[in-house]
């Protein structure tokens, strides 16, 4: 299957997609706005110029703009001045890069912006977010009946919820039903954020996201994370990560009567990251820390070490057909145990981390 990476304005990683596109079905951007309108906390600000430039190189990739805030400041949706300098940027970006269309987690946002009534809404595909947590067939349809009220075009894929990847029964019946209905429509899933199962933290953590990036308030999420939330979580519970939903790359084939795109995720990451993540996809296979392909759980690689080629026999099988049932059963712990050794602090340079 090819894959949907993120896409960042860098050199070496656009001559790396370049030499991968047989791979790769899809690239996803932030925006560059004064208004963060993505779910990811911003360290680097590109112009559309700076972006268009690199997807140039990608001639054969569908391209898509990340729109995907949980919500952005109440007042915005009436600003027709923001309204119309979003679409402006939209606009050059489909004349100089050939974008395909953006993928968004507000419905008032997408309302607002095929209110203008602009012609540039009509060239975009409006694609729902990971966020979205569609997991079923009726959450599907009911957002592509809001779709379709819009201007925009009706989407060419959509990414179920990562909760999928471990419930294959559910999975095929939500991807053959939403296929019935609009059999044009490709079926994606996302492979290695590797976050909480179910995470009971994920619409909060959300939401300070976009609040942080609406600039009301001094982020604060990582904090939180560390003291309360995933992070202390998995570091209580280190064995646990391995019930959460991710796809390893010796994996992916499996999913092929499911699925026609798998995503990959971690673009604040660095470039290293994204290369090391996607050649493994790609070759399906990786000889290392499965820590390392993660992007919620990257932070781990520094504590454990998972071999991950010592989870090769029967670890799609067992894990696809847990019950979560976690209080009566010691698998993951065993698993992990197995797996994985806890690893000497050590202070990386800072190199190591871009």
């Amino acid at each position: 299957m090819k894959l949907s990476v993120p896409f960042i304005p860098d050199g070496k990683y656009t001559n790396f997609l370049k030499n991968k596109t047989r791979n790769i079905e899809s690239v996803y951007f932030s925006l560059h706005s004064d208004q963060v309108l993505d779910s990811r906390m911003r360290c680097k600000n590109a112009t559309p110029h700076e972006l268009s430039k690199g997807l140039q190189h990608l001639k054969s990739v569908k391209k898509y703009c990340l729109l995907n805030s949980r919500f952005i400041n109440p007042g915005l949706y009436h600003d027709t001045q923001f309204l119309n300098q979003t679409l402006d940027k939209l606009e050059y970006l489909v004349s100089h890069a050939n974008i395909n269309g953006i993928v968004f987690c507000d419905a008032y946002l997408l309302n607002a912006l095929s209110a203008t009534k602009r012609d540039i809404t009509g060239f975009l595909e409006a694609v729902p977010g990971i966020n979205f947590m569609i997991d079923s067939y009726q959450k599907a349809a009911s957002m592509f009946e809001f779709i379709r009220q819009t201007r925009f075009k009706f989407p060419e894929k959509i990414v179920l919820d990562r909760s999928l990847n471990r419930n294959i029964r559910q999975l095929e019946k939500t991807g053959s039903e939403i296929k019935k209905a609009c059999n044009q429509i490709k079926i994606e899933l996302l492979a290695n954020e590797g976050c909480i199962y179910h995470c009971p933290f994920k619409l909060t953590h959300d939401a300070q996201i976009s609040f942080s990036n609406t600039g009301l308030i001094p982020d604060k999420s990582f904090q939180t994370n560390r003291t309360i939330g995933c992070h202390a979580w998995f570091y209580k519970t280190p064995a646990f990560f391995l019930k959460s939903p991710f796809i390893r790359p010796e994996d992916i084939d499996m999913y092929t009567q499911t699925a026609d795109t798998i995503k990959l995720c971690g673009r604040t990451l660095g470039v290293n990251f994204l290369c090391q993540c996607i050649s493994a996809y790609v070759e399906k296979s990786y000889n290392g820390n499965l820590f390392n392909l993660m992007d919620a759980t990257h932070w781990l690689s520094d504590v454990y070490h998972i071999e991950n080629k010592k989870l090769d026999t029967g670890f799609f099988k067992l894990l696809t057909s847990c019950t979560k049932n976690c209080k009566n059963c010691n698998v993951c712990r065993d698993l992990f145990l197995k797996t994985a050794r806890q690893k000497p602090f050590k202070l990386k340079q800072y190199k190591d981390y871009l």
